[in-house]
């Protein structure tokens, strides 16, 4: 018996007593006094979840055998057998006819065949279900076995049992020797035809399950790869035209040509027909658009993209769309074929006319910011959020939503999306939605509350988001700590709608978690464990949250490390929180994959490359200032004011912080280029200097007292004595190959055109030629022309003078 059974037995027992007593004279006993006395009857085979078969009563009357379920009612059932044991210790026995003058409980299709009705509930997925307890028996069941898995799940919340994350912790029952139900009467279906929580791994199916995943799924990925590779031999024309003037192979088509759209919709009635019900017909990812006239001709110079700038090209594909859409239809009028707007077709066409009725519009708002909910007062991509959904609405009979539950790319630090989800499931609602995928990455130590909270709303948006999030305060941590929870998560959400930045990743949400308001979360916090003490369940939910609060800790102890010059101390701290979050993966707290994932692709690499570059007998010499002087360059004319000169007067240029507040936060949110100038003091004598960039958003040049000064490319660092290199786990040998061919290395090629550092890596630049005893001026000139990331651009890490060995 593992800890958590043997607790959750000692439990107070008052809770189910009074479930039991509560009801009237005509509660139908399922456990009385620990012994079983309801029969489960179900069509499945009892051998499918290893149940105790009840045999016929004496002279119970026989009736036609039931054919057999598939596995899916088999889940159905064993839930069922599962959870009032949980509660009671008793297995209730399972049969596939009722014994005569027994309380039972008929499950799925014995439920349909005992009367239960279901045809009446209209529900476009097939997902209805219907629970009916008269105080003689139980009926339960579904439109299909996943609704009845839900239906059976539905039926012990009315018994006080719920899931809130996967694995025994996230249970909740209550515990009692007897159990009883009274008369229920309860009918359901889905909001959504489709809710798709996506994490991307799960340890366990049965919190997505319970609480109303799956559904009508559609095929939402990127696609367009339908054409044997042979086609473009035979049909180069239905192939995209490249601005070079050349048609190549691949996955980009030529739209407009009229061949293609027909050998196009062709191939997915074969996709169909193969068993690809709703398959996708969004574009590839990435910018490959045909050029040729006619489909250039489609797009309408007036609507720009406002993410990119660039016209946007939505008409053509959504004609596109539009005439693949209603060839298929004419085949397989119940597939669903859905599209992505996205990137540069994000915008809905300027054309009025009504899509295909079997199309599915997904809007996935990558481009949009993350921190709000849309229509957000002051937040300009979620303002314009609104008109680019209502028009797809207009035209589109059904509307899929690709919901980032987080601060893309950021799984590092706590979130909760409480108002952008009580606000936006309903509005999507009522604008046409009717599928919904959440991407979530099953983090519960830092997105649990949310999670939840997401999924009952894809299953219900009409529900009352502020009665889930009580339920879940009150049963998730227990009564005493429940006021304390619910401040911390709540306050997280406030502090989120009163940011003033739009960034992604860490950017954004660093910006909430001051000094201020970490000692104002640790307090509710303690709050809460001391409250919780004394009940090992709720003080392990209260751990739970509380690590994950601890990494917004720990990260910005590893923010201010760096900013005071002590890489190698950040780098002991980013390994320290990597071992932490290892050992919550290990227990099932953090998903496996991302729990440190986006920490090392954007953050270990400035971290290790600068306790490199600071090893001894290096020597760090100053952090340049927080402030710098600021200025933007729309017409790219900065080298030719003299922007980069040591004498340049920037006294009437704007002054920005570079450590701790990303520009959009400060007004300065725009793709263009832009200048950065401050000063630094070099001492006299210094044979090697360098400085170091952390980070910078944009293809940046580096100018000291007027001069350029050069990237340094660094090799690939020596792994130090004991053979591994710093913050990194030591490689695996390799094992013997054959020997390769000599090959002469190529020296490392500066990234985009010559001299610049590429957007987003760390760099270096070697000053000793440019620098003077004393006062030295350093100008950076940064390309933000191309977005890396949402509200981002220039300096996002520090900048250090290093005194390098001779």
């Amino acid at each position: 018996m593992n800890f958590l059974d043997s607790f959750l037995r000692l439990r107070c027992v008052t809770a189910l007593v009074l479930v039991a007593s509560s009801f009237t004279a005509s509660a139908l006993d399922l456990v009385k006094e620990g012994r079983p006395v309801a029969t489960i009857v179900t069509t499945a085979s009892p051998d499918a979840f290893g149940a105790t078969t009840a045999r016929p009563a004496k002279g119970a009357k026989k009736t036609a055998a039931l054919e057999p379920n598939e596995a899916g009612e088999a889940a159905a059932v064993k839930l069922l057998i599962e959870w009032v044991r949980k509660i009671t210790d008793a297995e209730l026995p399972v049969a596939q006819q009722a014994p005569a003058g027994a309380p039972a409980i008929y499950v799925g299709k014995a439920a349909l065949a005992a009367g239960l009705k279901l045809d009446d509930i209209a529900s476009p997925s097939h997902e209805g279900v219907r629970i009916s307890a008269d105080g003689q028996r139980v009926l339960i069941a579904g439109q299909s076995e996943s609704a009845t898995y839900r239906a059976v799940a539905r039926f012990l919340e009315e018994l006080g049992c719920r899931v809130f994350m996967d694995g025994p912790l996230g249970e909740v029952f209550p515990r009692t020797k007897t159990l009883a139900v009274g008369a229920l009467a309860i009918t359901e279906k889905p909001g959504l035809s489709w809710r798709n929580p996506k994490g991307p791994s799960w340890r366990s199916p049965t919190w997505r399950q319970w609480n109303g995943a799956g559904g009508d799924g559609i095929g939402h990925s990127h696609s367009w790869g339908y054409f044997p590779k042979e086609t473009f031999d035979q049909h180069p024309e239905w192939f995209a035209l490249g601005a070079d003037g050349q048609r190549k192979p691949g996955n980009w088509l030529c739209t407009s040509n009229p061949e293609m759209r027909k050998a196009f919709a062709a191939r997915l009635c074969d996709v169909i027909a193969g068993g690809s019900r709703n398959p996708s017909i969004s574009p590839p990812d990435g910018r490959g658009y045909c050029q040729c006239g006619p489909c250039k001709t489609q797009d309408d110079p007036s609507v720009v993209e406002p993410s990119s700038g660039t016209v946007s090209i939505s008409n053509r594909y959504a004609d596109f769309f539009d005439a693949v859409g209603r060839l298929v239809a004419a085949v397989h009028p119940d597939s669903i074929l859905s599209f992505y707007c996205y990137a540069d077709y994000t915008q809905p066409p300027t054309f009025k006319r009504k899509l295909s009725p079997n199309l599915c519009a997904v809007i996935a708002p990558i481009r949009y910011c993350r921190l709000h909910e849309i229509g957000h007062p002051g937040c300009t991509s979620r303002e314009q959020a609104v008109k680019m959904i209502e028009g797809w609405a207009a035209i589109s009979s059904r509307i899929g939503y690709y919901n980032y539950m987080y601060n893309l790319a950021d799984a590092t630090l706590p979130f909760f999306k409480f108002t952008a989800c009580e606000k936006e499931f309903p509005w999507l609602h009522a604008r046409g939605l009717t599928h919904m995928t959440l991407e979530m990455l099953s983090n519960w130590h830092i997105y649990g509350p949310q999670m939840h909270l997401g999924l009952r709303l894809a299953y219900d948006p009409k529900a009352d988001a502020k009665a889930i999030m009580e339920d879940y305060w009150l049963k998730f941590y227990g009564p005493k700590a429940a006021p304390f929870m619910k401040e911390y998560w709540m306050g997280i959400d406030a502090a989120q709608g009163r940011l003033e930045s739009h960034a992604g990743c860490f950017f954004g949400l660093q910006q909430i978690y001051t000094p201020e308001f970490l000692k104002q979360c640790a307090t509710r916090l303690a709050d809460a464990a001391n409250a919780a003490r004394g009940d090992a369940i709720y003080e392990q939910r209260v751990a739970l949250h509380t690590e994950g609060f601890q990494s917004a800790v720990e990260y910005r102890a590893i923010m201010d490390t760096l900013n005071r010059g002590d890489f190698a101390g950040a780098l002991r701290q980013l390994d320290t929180t990597s071992e932490r979050l290892a050992g919550l993966a290990a227990k099932g707290w953090a998903n496996s994959e991302y729990h440190t994932s986006y920490l090392n692709r954007f953050l270990r690499k400035t971290v290790v490359q600068g306790a490199t570059l600071l090893a001894p007998p290096n020597q760090l010499l100053q952090v340049l200032p927080d402030q710098w002087r600021f200025a933007f360059d729309e017409a790219d004319r900065g080298n030719e004011l003299g922007f980069h000169t040591a004498n340049f007067d920037d006294a009437k240029w704007a002054t920005v912080s570079t450590l701790n507040r990303t520009l959009d936060s400060q007004g300065f949110d725009r793709n263009t280029v832009f200048w950065y100038r401050t000063k630094f003091t070099a001492p006299a004598g210094a044979a090697k200097l360098s400085l170091f960039f952390g980070e910078v958003d944009g293809a940046s040049e580096v100018y000291v007292n007027g001069q350029r000064v050069n990237i340094v490319w660094p090799a690939a660092p020596a792994a130090p004595a004991g053979g591994k290199a710093p913050g990194k786990p030591a490689p695996k040998k390799p094992a013997a190959k054959a020997a390769a061919p000599a090959v002469t290395p190529k020296p490392a090629v500066p990234s985009l055109r010559d001299g610049q550092a590429k957007a987003r890596q760390p760099f270096e630049v070697d000053v000793s030629a440019a620098v003077k005893a004393g006062e030295n001026v350093v100008a950076l000139r940064v390309d933000h022309s191309r977005i890396t990331e949402l509200s981002l651009g220039g300096i996002l890490r520090p900048v250090l003078l290093v005194k390098k060995a001779e």
